[in-house]
């Protein structure tokens, strides 16, 4: 319940920021900045994993199980930081690649979120303490909330969206 509202709560900020009736000319530079953002902070995510003992889960059962699902993402965290990145750049550029790309960004986005709820949930991760519980709500909200926002975005502006097919 909490982080369905979460998510549906950072989609109507986010909607509210950029979306509504605004023209895609006014959309594409926050979106173009937010997807930027995020592949940086999903590059930054894998430096300080790898680099430092970031995991603080005392059970070491529970510790076992959520490294190895952290480190099975690595690849797929990577695709989403290109597609994010190449969106982004895209836009910026006025593109068409950059709506493909940002659309398949979103769609990811979406998904990781998705699959981050069902992994917390059934291992007792946002039980864990309320900072583990409310890291884990904003990333997977804004997952969720800014792929929506953003696939949501691109696709009902696409008519207003003049980009060069030419690169």
């Amino acid at each position: 319940m909490t982080l369905t509202l979460s998510a549906s709560v950072t989609y109507r900020i986010l909607r509210r920021l950029g979306g509504g009736h605004v023209k895609a000319r006014k959309i594409i530079p926050f979106i173009a900045v937010m997807e930027l953002a995020i592949a940086l902070g999903i590059i930054a995510f894998w430096v300080a994993f790898f680099s430092t003992d970031m995991v603080n889960i005392e059970d070491s059962r529970l510790r076992d199980v959520y490294i190895a699902f952290e480190s099975a993402f690595p690849v797929a965290d990577f695709y989403l930081a290109v597609m994010l990145a190449i969106g982004g750049i895209g836009l910026l550029k006025r593109r068409f690649y950059g709506t493909m790309f940002s659309l398949m960004g979103g769609a990811s986005l979406i998904f990781l979120g998705l699959l981050d709820i069902s992994f917390n949930t059934q291992q007792g991760i946002y039980s864990l303490g309320v900072e583990e519980a409310v890291m884990n709500v904003f990333i997977n909200s804004l997952c969720i909330g800014f792929g929506t926002y953003l696939v949501r975005s691109l696709w009902k502006n696409r008519s207003e969206q003049t980009f060069s097919l030419v690169q």
